[in-house]
């Protein structure tokens, strides 16, 4: 019987955030922060998107499914 070997994961979870402090957007993952200017932020959230939409179609994914992201802070 051949041996059975696990690997160790690439990634382990860690909580993200998104926020922004003036005109930086803050992007914290687990203990590390990482701050840029709002329009590198907008120019690389669109990037993701896109790369995203293109991940999908490669996927053969052809579903309309629409999201959406609130801020809930505030709410009582």
């Amino acid at each position: 019987m051949p041996a059975i070997h696990n690997k160790e994961p690439l990634l382990t979870p860690q909580k993200i955030e998104v926020f922004s402090r003036g005109e930086v957007v803050v992007l914290k993952i687990g203990n590390t922060e990482l701050g840029m200017h709002y329009e590198d932020a907008l120019r690389i959230s669109q990037f993701i998107r896109l790369r995203a939409k293109e991940a999908k179609t490669l996927a053969g994914d052809t579903s309309r499914h629409w999201s959406a992201v609130g801020n809930l802070e505030g709410i009582k």
